[in-house]
């Protein structure tokens, strides 16, 4: 009888612990992970609401760490992205107004710093759906420049400017950094790639609390490593 009792344990054994193995793989989603998973990320930026009235539709570019906090569906993920828009033709007068002096372009730099709570949900094996929540930090930068005819550096004595802008042949005209608590919700989905690779397609909406509300909604490609 012992002949048949080892390979019936063993049977039992690997029974008993299939459930902790799918668990553990979780369809592409690593275990739990204390130095985190790096990502890198890039996509359109949409201006909705009030800021779209200043700037147009942009890109973005983003990086970050995320950490599973067990062998639940949440994570934490610490993220850094940058978001550039052009001007619109309303920003561009309200700034030649502002500056008595004629504007040709202008841009917004966005810089945020959030951490948000990541939750997935398993749509087959390899593909998850996540919604995702958090704030941070962020700081936004206006700048507004005029084209001057050397295309070289040029100086505003009475502004007390002297810089190069933009494009080529363009001096600053005027510029403004706000610093502001920034908070973000999104949806996306996660697809396995091999190995606890992943490619990931997420939108989320990013509120920036300055005196006229700046919305943005960066649509984002990435790669979780």
């Amino acid at each position: 009888m012992k002949h048949y009792v080892y390979p019936l344990g063993a049977v039992t054994l690997l029974a008993c612990c299939m459930p902790a193995i799918a668990a553990n793989a979780d369809y592409g989603l690593a275990a739990p992970d204390i130095v985190g998973r790096p990502y890198g990320a890039g996509g359109y930026t949409v201006a909705t609401g009030e800021a779209a009235n200043f700037v147009n539709n942009g890109w973005n570019l983003g990086t970050g760490v995320q950490w599973r906090l067990g062998p639940g569906p949440v994570w934490l993920r610490l993220d850094f992205q940058y978001s550039r828009n052009n001007a619109t033709s309303q920003l561009l007068n309200e700034g030649s107004t502002v500056n008595q002096t004629r504007v040709d372009h202008g841009w917004t730099d966005l810089w945020s710093n959030d951490l948000d709570a990541v939750y997935y949900l398993p749509l087959s094996r390899g593909i998850h759906a996540y919604v995702m929540a958090g704030g941070g930090g962020a700081i936004r930068r206006i700048s507004l420049t005029r084209t001057v005819n050397n295309g070289g550096p040029s100086c505003l004595d009475w502004a007390g400017l002297c810089a190069n802008g933009g494009y080529a042949g363009d001096v600053l005209v005027g510029s403004k950094t706000t610093g502001r608590w920034e908070w973000n919700a999104g949806v996306g989905v996660n697809s396995a790639i091999g190995g606890t690779d992943s490619f990931f397609v997420e939108a989320r909406y990013m509120e920036m609390e300055t005196p006229v509300r700046t919305v943005l909604v960066p649509i984002r490609f990435g790669l979780l490593l």
